[in-house]
């Protein structure tokens, strides 16, 4: 049986507003005529038409005295109207509804005061209807999630710096959806992050000192999964006077590897103290590392049919990064059924004296492509239109700058189709102005 929902403050006896008359008992609306239903009485109780039809719980309101039409099996009203142009005497009820849970009892909301009698009566039945979504209108026959997702595999924890270690794993599963994960050091939880997520840093940390960290995975309806095994892990030691980046990784290769990873290899860099992580960025975004002695790192959780741009940063107990390596542009294979790549290729970004110089091949398409968008770090900056017919093969542009010297742009466009939708983004270039 859904609960009875605790009543709302009742105003005096023949207050104003309280629909209640002067020696009426208190909490019980005063009663009018009415041809066909009046204000207290029940609505009719061959009741919801879903639930005659198997398709769950609906709902009706009651307004000025009138009851709606049931709600579609979603909750949505299809109401009733009273007799048009009849005014509602002194002492009217303010509105208040039900809602029958597959035709079962009634779940009673007892009346809001203060509403203005003048208030229309589309007002009061949105209201209720939103109020009736938040508090009723759900199907008791659905089945609970009691299920828990799968415990997260591929633990890692690596010290980035004396106080953080970055914290990664492998996605969950859930016979619904993820939600979120919670990342435990011993049996205290430092950290909750979205079910989309699985990195994190953990900062504020002491050096020199031992920590261990799990990870759990959480789906909408709060069930827990188990935890991982728990990854021990040691920040260094402080080094307050290291201002010295690490020198930059070098000669960074990669390989596909399947529908939805890729693993990457570099040379080591070094540092005048100690390299304790190397940082994967895709574009401008880090999202993965491994240790300071690890020169190769398999990066999950990738699209189909994708272009993707990796870099590689070392970094050290200081939090001092190296510039980025050399860039490896890898595209992940299509997945079945999807049609041609759409990407433009071959982009390649060259600064000069107030402008920058871009080249790249457009997408094959059936037709004509007529323009392409421009975006500098990840803002879109224009689009570019020919002004003739398109080339036929490599395309060329010129964009004039007056930003200072050193100023660093990420460069990539996409293709406008034939058929006027957008197509996928390029691989993306960093360039400096000079």
């Amino acid at each position: 049986m859904p609960p009875t929902l605790p009543p709302e403050d009742e105003p005096p006896a023949g207050a104003p507003g309280s629909g209640t008359a002067a020696g009426a008992r208190p909490g019980r609306p005063a009663t009018r005529s009415d041809p066909t239903r009046g204000p207290d009485s029940a609505p009719p109780r061959p009741g919801c038409p879903h639930r005659r039809a198997g398709q769950g719980a609906c709902c009706r309101a009651r307004v000025r005295g009138y009851w709606s039409g049931w709600s579609g099996p979603i909750g949505v009203f299809g109401p009733r109207r009273s007799p048009p142009n009849r005014p509602s005497p002194p002492g009217t009820p303010h509105p208040h509804f039900d809602a029958f849970a597959s035709g079962g009892p009634i779940v009673h909301r007892p009346p809001t005061h203060g509403i203005p009698r003048n208030t229309t009566r589309t007002a009061l039945l949105g209201a209720a209807a939103a109020l009736l979504l938040l508090t009723g209108c759900s199907d008791p026959g659905e089945k609970k999630d009691t299920e828990p997702p799968t415990t997260p595999t591929g633990l890692t924890a690596q010290a980035g710096s004396a106080t953080s270690v970055h914290v990664m794993w492998q996605p969950a599963k859930d016979d619904r959806a993820v939600n979120g994960y919670e990342v435990y050091e011993k049996d205290r939880k430092v950290k909750t992050v979205a079910g989309d997520r699985t990195m994190v840093d953990i900062d504020g940390l002491s050096p020199s000192t031992a920590y261990t960290f799990s990870v759990r995975a959480r789906d909408a309806a709060g069930n827990l999964s188990e935890a991982t095994a728990a990854v021990p892990v040691t920040t260094p030691a402080p080094t307050p006077d290291d201002r010295k980046a690490p020198t930059t990784p070098a000669a960074l290769r990669g390989t596909v590897d399947g529908g939805r990873a890729v693993t990457l290899n570099w040379r080591a860099a070094s540092d005048n103290l100690k390299v304790t992580a190397y940082d994967v960025y895709q574009e401008d975004t880090r999202i993965h590392s491994v240790s300071g002695t690890e020169t190769t790192a398999r990066v999950p959780g990738l699209r189909p049919g994708t272009v993707y741009t990796f870099t590689v940063r070392a970094r050290d107990a200081g939090e001092n990064s190296s510039p980025d390596s050399n860039a490896v542009d890898l595209t992940t294979p299509a997945a079945a059924g999807k049609g041609p790549a759409t990407a433009p290729t071959g982009l390649t970004v060259t600064a000069r004296k107030g402008s920058v110089d871009l080249t790249w091949l457009p997408p094959k398409a059936e037709g004509e492509i007529a323009s392409h968008e421009l975006y500098l770090n990840g803002k879109l900056a224009t689009t570019i239109v020919w002004g003739g017919e398109p080339p036929a093969g490599k395309a060329t542009y010129t964009m004039t700058v007056t930003d200072p010297p050193g100023t660093r742009y990420s460069v990539k466009l996409r293709a406008k189709l034939p058929d006027g939708k957008w197509g996928d983004f390029s691989a993306q270039r960093t360039v400096v102005i000079q």
